[in-house]
C-alpha cells in the first residue's frame, strides 16, 4: 500500500441486532473509507462471532471502489467468514449505474466463499431499516441454519 493521506470519501453506518450486522454505505468511496470500515467493523464482528450471523448491506449513490480498496474489502469479507459470517444480502437503494454496481459487487463476492444475494430497493416504497422492507426478487435465496 502506498503511504498517503487523503480525506475519507463516502459515508458509513454500522449497527448490529441479534445475529445480524447492518451496514449502510454511500459511495463513491476510497481506500481511506475501506480502512475506516475495517477499523469500525471489527468491534461489531467480535460481538457476533460466537454463533452464525449474517449481514445486510444497503448501498446507495455510486457504490464503487478503486482496485486497491476492492482487494482490501475481499480480505475483510474473508476475515468475517472466519468469524462465523455465513451470508450477506446486498440491497441497492437509490444507486446510480445499477447494473455496473451489481457487477462490481458480484466480482468482490465471487472472490470469497460467502453466500450472497442482491436486490434493488423499491423506489415507490422506501423504508428505513427496522421497518418492514418491500419484497424483492433476489438471484438466490439465503438461509441461516
Amino acid at each position: 500500500m502506498v503511504n498517503r493521506s487523503f480525506a475519507v470519501h463516502g459515508t458509513l453506518q454500522i449497527c448490529i441486532e441479534p445475529n445480524l450486522m447492518v451496514i449502510r454505505a454511500r459511495g463513491p468511496a476510497n481506500t481511506e473509507m475501506v480502512l475506516q470500515y475495517q477499523r469500525e467493523v471489527n468491534e461489531y464482528r467480535l460481538q457476533l462471532c460466537g454463533k452464525p450471523w449474517a449481514s445486510l448491506t444497503i448501498l446507495s449513490g455510486e457504490p464503487l471502489l478503486p482496485p486497491e480498496a476492492s482487494g482490501m474489502l475481499v480480505e475483510s469479507i474473508k476475515q468475517a467468514e472466519n468469524m462465523s459470517l455465513v451470508a450477506t444480502a446486498v440491497v441497492f437503494d437509490d444507486v446510480q449505474y445499477k447494473a455496473v454496481s451489481e457487477q462490481f459487487w458480484e466480482g468482490i463476492y465471487q472472490r470469497t466463499s460467502l453466500k450472497h444475494a442482491f436486490s434493488m430497493m423499491n423506489k415507490k416504497r422506501k423504508h428505513g431499516y427496522g421497518k418492514k422492507l418491500p419484497t424483492h426478487k433476489a438471484k438466490s435465496r439465503l438461509t441461516l441454519q
